[in-house]
């Protein structure tokens, strides 16, 4: 009986691959850089060309890869709250069964942790936040709103300003000025043992708030 033939594929050639590789790189660097010089400068303080030098990449990358600044703009706040929002996901699926005060202390942890792993996500709100503009406009609408929403159905209780800021200002601002703290007190407050204290203090707060309001 004859055998057939086996005909050997050509194995993908590795500088097939490369431009592409190459490509993912560059808009990782070009979106870490987004994210470090919007969070600390903001929208209009940050041109194109400094986004490409702090990237370390070659002038015209922007464009080729995001086509505008708008856009590039947009793509890193996804970015960003993407990481929120599964960080989210993950502890809403946790907080399920949990009674109201554990569910509360669950989330408060997450936040404060999210908040001291990614300190750009206050600074860019904070930048964004203190004018009216189509992209504050963007994150609420896409981000802010709905993540509350979300949270809130979690908590089985409503999350009205007061509530919403004092975790957000008490939670995640030291970490927005992370480097006043070092020069001030003389400890990083990114540290897993300053961010642990720090949870379990906010989370203290938020309960406070929730005993005086419960009747």
């Amino acid at each position: 009986m004859p055998v057939a033939e086996v005909v050997p594929t050509e194995p993908k050639s590795p500088r097939r691959r490369a431009p592409q590789k190459r490509a993912e790189e560059t808009r990782e660097l070009l979106l870490d850089a987004g994210t470090d010089l919007f969070s600390s400068l903001g929208f209009d303080g940050v041109s194109v060309r400094t986004i490409e030098s702090h990237a370390g990449v070659q002038r015209g990358l922007v464009a080729y890869h995001f086509d505008t600044k708008e856009l590039f703009w947009k793509q890193v706040v996804d970015r960003v709250f993407g990481r929120l929002s599964e960080r989210n996901a993950q502890v809403i699926d946790l907080m399920e069964a949990l009674p109201l005060r554990e569910r509360l202390t669950l989330y408060v942890t997450m936040f404060v942790q999210f908040s001291a792993d990614v300190p750009q996500l206050n600074r860019l709100m904070v930048q964004e936040g203190k004018a009216a503009s189509w992209r504050m406009d963007y994150i609420a609408d896409t981000y802010v709103k709905p993540m509350r929403a979300v949270a809130a159905d979690a908590l089985g209780v409503g999350i009205d300003p007061h509530g919403f800021y004092l975790l957000v200002g008490a939670g995640a601002f030291v970490f927005s000025v992370e480097h006043e703290c070092k020069r001030v007190f003389g400890i990083d407050p990114r540290s897993d043992e300053f961010v642990n204290e720090h949870a379990a203090m906010v989370a203290d707060v938020m309960l406070s708030r929730l005993d005086a309001e419960t009747p």
